[in-house]
């Protein structure tokens, strides 16, 4: 079930009592050896999928007419999952993933290498770069981007308006974007909760990091004050189910 939040004056509602969870910031980088091991052997591809197949309908809803040529960012890229579905999806388009993890990108990379000696995927590369320099404008890309997007990575970014900037720094009048990540609950209670539904018998390192990007998310009234505040138009903060939050529109 899809719930739209369209308004700053939408507030979550906490019972007497009870302590709500605040924002506790985890490493914007994902750099260590064993941790970047175990995300390489785990299974995403369901959610991977179900975000590409929402990001084909919104382009469609969008009714926006995407060239053969079109460039694709995915900002975050990690090991490449989504980063391979965009390119396998839109087999014309030039597909760049970025991130500022350097052992990330050689996952990405190596898989990049595997991929490509079971299919004809073209025009795709990986960027090194992290957000504070795509912040102010610093990077390599030939084209700005016709589509953006990131998926489980903004709870990373300690600064929501770092984000922002570096989505216009790589953007261009009507670049689409869509940007889903978990969302952060109203206790730590319900974090752990959550982690039992999901991720019962995961990797210890698995479990760890989820309950601490948990506590990194943004809420949906956060993500709409801060998109308010930086006078961004045309977007749509979106609940969906109990754990994820999807930011869509247009540039």
């Amino acid at each position: 079930m899809f719930t739209t939040i369209d308004s700053v004056s939408a507030k979550t509602f906490i019972f007497p009592g009870v302590t709500p969870l605040l924002r506790i910031k985890e490493p914007e980088l994902m750099i260590e050896l064993e941790q970047v091991k175990v995300y390489s052997r785990t299974d995403f591809s369901d959610s991977d999928g179900k975000m590409v197949s929402r990001l084909s309908e919104f382009i469609k809803e969008s009714k926006k007419n995407l060239q053969r040529k079109s460039i694709f960012i995915d900002l975050g890229c990690g090991p490449g999952n989504i980063t391979e579905r965009l390119a396998a999806h839109w087999p014309e388009s030039t597909v760049v993933g970025i991130d500022g993890s350097l052992e990330m990108l050689k996952l990405a990379k190596e898989r990049q290498v595997l991929v490509k000696k079971i299919s004809s995927l073209k025009g795709l590369s990986y960027i090194k770069q992290d957000i504070s320099t795509l912040s102010v404008g610093q990077f390599s890309l030939p084209n700005l981007a016709d589509v953006v997007v990131s998926n489980s990575f903004i709870h990373h970014v300690h600064d929501f308006n770092d984000f922002l900037k570096a989505l216009k720094a790589i953007s261009k009048e009507g670049t689409l974007f869509f940007h889903r990540d978990l969302r952060r609950p109203l206790t730590f209670d319900i974090a752990l909760e959550l982690q039992q539904k999901y991720l019962p018998k995961a990797h210890p390192i698995m479990i760890r990091d989820f309950l601490s990007s948990l506590k990194a998310a943004y809420t949906a009234e956060e993500v709409v004050d801060y998109l308010e505040k930086s006078n961004w138009k045309s977007y749509k903060v979106i609940e969906v189910g109990d754990r994820y939050l999807d930011i869509i529109g247009i540039n």
